[in-house]
């Protein structure tokens, strides 16, 4: 519904849904989201708000202040933070930004935990843009008045507080690059190896730059993600040819490769003998 709150603009919307017993009980749940255009003069300010906010600020500054710290969220961030400390936010011209108050689960504990480690209410980046995505999602249903499942508003909750667990990841990757970053790229290269994989879409799915996740990778494997592809599509291809009866044009789009005659000039060049031949002698 539309808001009119002192210092939005045309356009601005806010909805307020009733979550259900079992949604407090088991998940994480939506109290309220929207979407604002505000200027100079849009405030807000309390003592206990009562859930946990996740905000983004699609253009200007918002000026956020918690716990007697103040940081100023640009254009691209976001900011996490607890609405039951005393908190004031306010526009610093105008600006626009996406919001989700919500609870839930263990929402608190995590909550303390983020600001323990990151020493920051604030998250930019890859990670932002993410957890941004989540966020549209999630405030379109509302505005489209599509039909609402709790269940999956969780899910996509719980995604954003996932990816707010990368931020913690990466500070620490900065002195010690690679870890759970790589595990899990190399588990998701591995269960969507007949996909067409690319490094933007693995490097997007740990929510790291292209360019960063193809260093961290390179140092922590010894190989660049192309490479390392090509090593799981092969392997699995072996794998295949010893322990079933699959055709090697099946065996070729199960391992993503879009050819049969491709699949074999590759798998010829690394293994040094063709499908068929590695069968016959391996069966």
């Amino acid at each position: 519904m539309l808001t009119h709150e002192k210092g939005t603009l045309s356009g601005s919307e806010e909805f307020h849904p009733q979550p259900s017993e079992e949604a407090k009980g088991l998940l994480y749940y939506v109290t309220g989201c929207g979407i604002y255009f505000c200027e100079y003069g849009y405030r807000v300010e309390r003592e206990n708000y009562g859930n946990y906010m996740l905000l983004y600020v699609r253009e200007g500054v918002l000026t956020v202040t918690v716990n007697d710290t103040t940081y100023l969220v640009q254009k691209g961030e976001v900011a996490f933070f607890d609405c039951h400390a005393p908190h004031t936010y306010y526009a610093k011209g105008y600006t626009s930004f996406q919001w989700i108050h919500f609870d839930g689960a263990n929402t608190e504990e995590f909550c303390k935990y983020y600001f323990e480690k990151r020493g920051t209410i604030l998250c930019d980046g890859v990670l932002a843009r993410a957890i941004c995505h989540n966020m549209t999602y999630i405030i379109s249903r509302y505005r489209n008045h599509q039909e609402i499942h709790e269940d999956e508003n969780s899910r996509w909750l719980y995604d954003c507080l996932y990816t707010l667990l990368f931020a913690v990841t990466v500070k620490k990757e900065e002195s010690n690059q690679g870890g759970n970053v790589i595990t899990l790229a190399q588990e998701y290269i591995r269960q969507n190896i007949k996909e067409d994989l690319t490094l933007e879409k693995i490097a997007e799915y740990v929510h790291l730059s292209s360019s960063h996740f193809s260093r961290i990778f390179k140092k922590e494997t010894g190989y660049s993600p192309y490479e390392y592809i090509l090593l799981v599509r092969i392997n699995k291809a072996k794998h295949l040819l010893r322990t079933t009866r699959k055709s090697v044009k099946e065996i070729a789009f199960a391992v993503g490769y879009r050819s049969e005659s491709n699949f074999c000039n590759s798998f010829t060049q690394r293994v040094g003998v063709s499908p068929s031949g590695f069968r016959k002698f391996n069966w």
